[in-house]
């Protein structure tokens, strides 16, 4: 369950810090007192997108914490774990910077959206106050749907079984599509293979041919200036570099036996001479091994002028051709190994599909079993909603001929009547505002009855209902709250009256911004509250009666 939030820097948000509890909460307040905000800190806690413009003004960031128990919570946990995040506590951090960025983490573990999305649908549902035009569309009706049966298997089978059966399909096509002359192609890649083998490409290295190729061509330059730097540095008797280092080393010797002071300066000079001795050395033998190469150097612009025409016909650059003779011939073993490979991909793909549609037929039994189970309850609770004469149900269409597809072969559309001796008909179309608010109020309540998650938020989904219809609405709330944590926001005393906690939302204007409070209501600020909602401004006695009356009766 969600223990506590904490959000600050949030719109009208300065700090705020809410513990809860278990059972029914129900949030009520006047109209923009700032009831949404709290929802949207959750939503954005949860993994919604952010948006800059929601940082209050003159802060930096925004910054909502939500602790959750998830001791019961054992698909949460086992996430944790799958993740190599710490599962000893449940914090979810979410801090948005006015200038759009965002951080998410979880237990102090940094994560994205995506996986912050993924951890939160074990932790918190929450059903909106339009969640009624979602209903009209076919998609959600089947999630609805596969979300209120007690185990995700049998789906999750058929999603498996679907992408297995998808991922053979993709090599199918790789394999086919674009290559139906597979001869000429092979031809090609044989002609383009052999260019490259003739060449000696497969031990052929750009950068070594380049550099020798650079040395021959300049070899006169080569051996003028080392022969110019080998009679400079010692082989000019008595100019050279040697011959004046070594007048310095007799002069800082007999120096240094003068005063010791110098000792450490004649022994870098002789140090110095040594090094210039063994580099003249060095100089020496590698210019005694060059020599110009005329031959060789045309050999060399002829393999140069052959690497530039392959790299060009096969649109590399010259480094990458023995890389690229690989990958010609690995082309070319797949498309010899084609023919065997389609023969084994076809059986494989024809075992994937009788598993996928195994799988599927499994999924459509156990919705039309599911639909009809949840379609009773459904029915029943309109009943007690307003709607005596309404009758729902739901409608799974199984079509085993069609393509495979992620979520199985059905589709689900939810039907209605809510007069006597006229056919159920697609909810969008015989549902009136008010009909089709109380229609999913109905649905959302049955239908998370199943849901695992442990808490469910209920933003509004009351509205365009009152009187003895309210009343029971409160009471099927405090009822799925037996087993669960509910937080529900509301503008109906019929619905606040049922919550275990009340909380009170109100705005606080100060002379340079506004900021919203959140006060936990006793029982005498709980009738003052309820009255509000019954009586408006002023305030009777007789409406503070009404209010005691229904906070007594609702215990």
């Amino acid at each position: 369950m969600l223990q506590s939030i904490h959000v600050k820097g949030l719109a009208v948000v300065e700090s705020l810090n809410l513990e809860l509890s278990q059972g029914l909460t129900v949030l009520t307040g006047e109209t923009g007192a700032g009831k949404s905000i709290l929802l949207t800190a959750m939503k954005l806690c949860l993994g919604e997108r952010a948006d800059n413009g929601l940082v209050r003004p003159g802060t930096d960031k925004a910054d909502i914490t939500l602790e959750f128990d998830i001791s019961a919570v054992t698909s949460a946990k086992k996430w944790l774990l799958d993740n190599d995040i710490d599962d000893d506590e449940c914090l979810i951090r979410r801090t948005v910077s006015s200038d759009g960025r965002s951080s998410a983490f979880i237990n102090g573990v940094k994560v994205n959206l995506k996986s912050l999305q993924s951890f939160s649908q074990y932790l918190v549902s929450i059903h909106g106050q339009h969640a009624h035009l979602d209903l009209l569309h076919s998609s959600k009706q089947c999630q609805l749907l596969d979300d209120s049966c007690p185990s995700k298997n049998t789906l999750e089978r058929c999603q498996v079984a679907f992408r297995h059966w998808r991922i053979l399909s993709d090599e199918l096509s790789s394999l086919t599509g674009g290559n139906t002359d597979n001869e000429n192609e092979k031809r090609l890649l044989k002609y383009q293979i052999e260019e490259l083998e003739l060449a000696d490409i497969a031990d052929f290295s750009y950068d070594d041919l380049v550099s020798e190729h650079s040395r021959l061509s300049n070899m006169s330059k080569i051996i003028e200036i080392g022969e110019t730097q080998a009679q400079t540095l010692y082989e000019h008797d008595s100019m050279s570099i040697h011959a004046q280092l070594s007048s310095s080393q007799l002069a800082l010797g007999e120096l240094a036996e003068l005063s010791n002071s110098f000792s450490a300066t004649a022994e870098q000079i002789n140090d110095a001479l040594i090094q210039l001795q063994e580099a003249s050395k060095e100089l020496r033998h590698t210019l005694d091994q060059q020599s110009a190469d005329p031959e060789q150097l045309d050999l060399l612009d002829q393999r140069l002028g052959k690497v530039h025409e392959l790299a060009r016909k096969l649109h590399v650059e010259p480094k990458e051709l023995p890389n690229q003779l690989l990958t010609l011939k690995q082309q070319l073993e797949m498309l010899e190994n084609n023919e065997e490979r389609l023969s084994s991909l076809t059986n494989e793909i024809t075992q994937a599909e009788s598993s996928y549609s195994k799988a599927a037929k499994a999924l459509s039994t156990l919705r039309i079993k599911e639909g009809e189970n949840l379609q009773k309850k459904i029915t029943k609770t309109l009943k007690t909603l307003g709607l005596p004469d309404g009758h729902f149900t739901i409608q799974v269409n199984v079509d085993t001929d069609s393509r495979p597809q992620e979520n199985g072969f059905d589709s689900v559309q939810f039907l209605v009547t809510t007069n006597p001796g006229m056919p159920a008909m697609p909810i969008n179309k015989v549902a009136s505002g008010g009909e089709l608010s109380r229609i999913s109020l109905a649905i959302q309540v049955v239908a998370t009855q199943a849901n695992i998650t442990p808490t469910l938020v209920f933003d509004e989904v009351d509205a365009g209902i009152g009187g003895g219809v309210a009343e029971t609405v409160g009471m099927k709330l405090k009822e799925l709250a037996h087993n669960k944590q509910i937080l529900c926001v509301t503008h109906l005393p019929q619905v606040a009256s049922q919550g275990n906690t009340h909380l009170y939302v109100k705005k606080s204007k100060g002379s340079d911004q506004t900021k919203m409070l959140v006060q936990s209501l006793n029982s005498a600020q709980r009738i003052e509250e309820v009255a509000r909602m019954l009586g408006g401004v002023d305030i009777s006695e007789k409406t503070l009666a009404h209010a005691q009356e229904m906070l007594e009766k609702a215990i």
